[in-house]
């Protein structure tokens, strides 16, 4: 389950976009989704391999297409727990064929195309011969004679006494259209009741039953007589006899196969890694993402980083976007700039692309250089509900309990202490910070507050901001104009500032663009 530092962060929207169509890949990311944060080690052994898989699959489209089509047929498969003799049924059966047929299909792909040593699938062969015995290479399960030579013979049984008994009831409904005197009779017909006279006859004819009648019509059924009631007899016979044999078959295979499940289980898991290396490599394709660098390091350093889903709605809506490149050392970065210059955007991002990197996952950005984090902590999650607690007080008690976790965390504080007086709030985010500074702790924060500019030790990057040369004079006639220009006009960059150095003022610019009237704006220019 997501944690809401997540989901405040856009996790789900960025895991939305790693997919493949089918249910053995749909369970196979909830799992992975699932797991715990990943050590540094084994982060740095799996994004090697994913490397591997990336590298085999870049500039081959066919063999994506290809791929996509194979994983996504493979259907879930749920394996028996091993306790005692296990017992397969017919519908199990036909499931793990299937799911047999096509692990053989995408095993023949990789094999052809010599990559069985990058995605590990096993050969599962020998198992699939087990369910197809008669070598038609189908996914279709049945039991079939190939099974038992006693089998065989009840079926074979079956089938002449079932041709005998179809053979003697066309006989005996020639003989009723010859005696009623009806050449056009079917085995099943109805009868009006208005057709008085013939609904006589037919009633009381002994070839015909009466299977249904209603205030309108009478329903006739051609009815059986002595010959087809005894083949009818020996077909119920065989049909115990066969359903005794292909429980003694199914017994029989079901060991078998029973022997073969810590293999099967096994390969099971061997799929689900190839799988979700292939979906993880056709997600780092498609959106250009790259694998980084894990370090010990307290330094997030990343070129060309880009919030994916927003990247992807302002493509949509055919607006400018910027990628970022981040260069934060030290214990605590701190983040000022215009408003709408992306402050917001930068600290998600960055939560984002170091959430990906504890799951393994290749991260949206040309390249990056990043520590894993045992936690990552976003102040506007707001992890505590309490009615009791307003917006700050919640904040406050969900911070303090971040504290307490075990290990090093990573703390995204966005405006923290906006909700309180301003006074007090920019000493509450002061002290929060020299608080960090002095911990195992990673801290990007945003604020537009001066003072924590002002602290000691601190790195201090701004957003380059709003180039107001570029709009002088223009006129906007929606707001949706206004948003537009602003959006092109805003150098979304960041640069870091000198100690002391004050950042970019753009507030009433801003306010300007987005039409604030002009009567108010040049109040601002006094101090009355």
């Amino acid at each position: 389950m997501l944690t809401p530092s997540a989901r405040a962060l856009g996790l789900p929207a960025v895991f939305d976009l790693i997919e493949l169509a089918g249910e053995f890949p749909a369970e196979v990311k909830k799992q992975e989704l699932k797991r715990p944060p990943l050590k540094l080690a084994e982060a740095k052994a799996r994004y090697a391999r994913l490397e591997r898989v990336i590298t085999l699959l870049r500039g081959q489209a066919d063999a994506l297409r290809e791929l996509r089509e194979l994983f996504a047929r493979i259907p879930r498969l749920s394996l028996p727990e091993r306790k005692g003799q296990v017992s397969f049924a017919l519908h199990e059966l036909f499931l793990l064929k299937e799911f047999l047929y096509h692990h053989g299909r995408l095993h023949t792909c990789l094999r052809r195309r010599g990559w069985l040593d990058t995605l590990i699938l096993p050969d599962l062969g020998g198992m699939f011969a087990i369910l197809d015995p008669e070598g038609a290479g189908a996914p279709a399960f049945h039991l079939s004679a190939a099974y038992s030579e006693k089998l065989g013979e009840i079926l074979g049984a079956q089938l002449e006494t079932a041709n005998r008994l179809k053979h003697a009831r066309a006989q005996y409904l020639q003989e009723a259209r010859r005696e009623l005197d009806l050449p056009r009779l079917q085995e099943e017909f109805t009868l009006s009741r208005a057709e008085s006279a013939l609904a006589e006859r037919v009633l009381h004819s002994p070839f015909f039953v009466l299977s249904a009648e209603s205030v309108a019509n009478y329903s006739f059924l051609l009815a059986d007589d002595e010959l087809c009631l005894e083949l009818r007899k020996q077909l119920a016979l065989l049909q115990q006899k066969r359903e005794r044999e292909e429980v003694r078959v199914l017994r029989a295979l079901s060991e078998t196969l029973g022997a073969e499940l810590p293999r099967l289980r096994d390969a099971l898991g061997l799929l689900a890694q190839a799988c979700w290396q292939f979906m993880l490599a056709d997600f780092a394709l498609r959106y250009g993402c790259a694998i980084p660098k894990l370090t010990r390091k307290k330094a997030i350093r990343v070129k060309g980083a880009v919030h994916l889903p927003l990247k992807l709605h302002l493509e949509e809506l055919g607006r400018r976007w910027q990628s970022v490149d981040y260069d934060f050392g030290g214990a605590v970065a701190l983040l000022t700039g215009p408003n709408m210059g992306g402050k917001t955007t930068v600290l998600r991002t960055a939560g984002q692309l170091c959430w990906l990197a504890r799951l393994g996952i290749p991260l949206p950005c040309a390249e990056a250089e990043l520590p894993l984090f045992d936690n990552i902590w976003y102040n506007q999650s707001e992890t505590d509900s309490s009615a009791d607690l307003s917006s700050f007080g919640k904040e406050v008690v969900a911070f303090s309990e971040a504290l307490q976790r075990e290990g090093r965390t990573l703390f995204l504080l966005d405006e923290f202490a906006r909700g309180t007086n301003p006074a007090e709030g920019e000493r509450l985010a002061s002290a929060v910070l020299r608080h960090l500074a002095s911990k195992e702790h990673m801290c990007l924060a945003a604020t537009h507050f001066t003072a924590p500019s002002l602290l000691e030790g601190l790195a201090h990057y701004s957003i380059a901001g709003l180039d107001l040369g570029a709009l002088e004079g223009k006129r906007f006639a929606s707001p949706n104009q206004r948003l537009r220009a602003l959006n092109e006009a805003m150098d979304f960059s960041l640069r870091r500032l000198k100690k002391n150095q004050a950042p970019p003022l753009n507030a009433i610019g801003v306010a300007r663009v987005l039409g604030l009237p002009e009567e108010i704006l040049k109040l601002t220019e006094t101090d009355e």
